[in-house]
């Protein structure tokens, strides 16, 4: 049987893009080496006499300052609960800015939370709409610098995911515990947290994780979603695991 391309190397790549380690009881898969850091260096938009302009200082002061994100996340057929996050770019620039593009982009929106493994991370980010994902998920589509860490990944903090070296796209996790050090060493991985869960975290540690504590039970062999078919055939593939709790809509708060 043949596939397409795109389904390839989503197969191969796309679940890459979790490389986060189970909880140490349940480590049966990889065991990934510490990813290298890098220091990004700030571009700054100077005038000619070497000084930001007045609109470009207002600009930078925008980007720089923190803004609200509120998800409306169904749980079950029956349940569902409001969940606002506060988005830090003085944390991480790049991934706030991204985060917010994605938003208002309606990328989220019925995204499932593919990989929820409960004490430890809820993850999303596969867009519903295979287009978006081809857009957004190829080999060499719209990868983000890697930043440095600034916080740790405690509790209630969100990071993009990632396959190794400036390789974060769309794909974003909750961490469900306190995840920067021992056992799980999140920080020395090179998982950058860029907001935190403000209001609502009860309602992110009720997110559906039966699929998941198969996947770890198995080491991965059973239970997960698939990835690579999740970004090829979207909501048609997704609606095969009708326990996952999704995001209904994902809208930046006004100020």
């Amino acid at each position: 049987m043949r596939f397409p391309i795109f389904f390839l190397y989503c197969f191969r790549q796309c679940a890459g893009l979790v490389r986060l380690r189970p909880p140490v009881e349940s480590r049966r898969r990889l065991q990934l080496d510490a990813l290298p850091r890098r220091e990004l260096l700030g571009a700054a938009a100077l005038s000619t006499v070497g000084t930001l302009s007045n609109a470009a200082a207002s600009t930078s002061e925008e980007a720089a300052r923190p803004f609200r994100v509120e998800l409306d996340v169904q749980l079950d057929e029956s349940d569902s609960g409001m969940v606002v996050i506060e988005v830090v770019p003085e944390w991480a620039p790049l991934a706030a800015t991204r985060f917010r593009e994605l938003i208002e982009l309606g990328f989220y929106k019925e995204t499932r939370f593919h990989r929820v493994i409960p004490g430890y991370i809820a993850q999303f980010g596969i867009s519903v709409d295979p287009r978006l994902n081809k857009e957004w998920l190829c080999r060499t589509c719209k990868r983000l610098s890697d930043e440095p860490i600034r916080v740790s990944n405690k509790k209630g903090t969100l990071s993009f995911a990632n396959a190794g070296k400036d390789t974060r796209q769309t794909q974003v996790f909750v961490n469900l515990n306190d995840n920067g050090s021992l056992p799980n060493f999140l920080d020395n991985m090179g998982f950058v947290p860029f907001a935190k869960v403000v209001q609502g975290m009860a309602i992110v540690q009720r997110i559906y994780g039966g699929y998941g504590i198969l996947e770890a039970a198995s080491g991965g062999l059973a239970g997960g979603v698939s990835q690579g078919k999740a970004a090829v055939y979207g909501k048609e593939y997704l609606e095969t695991f009708p326990k996952l709790s999704y995001i209904r809509s994902a809208v930046v708060l006004p100020e």
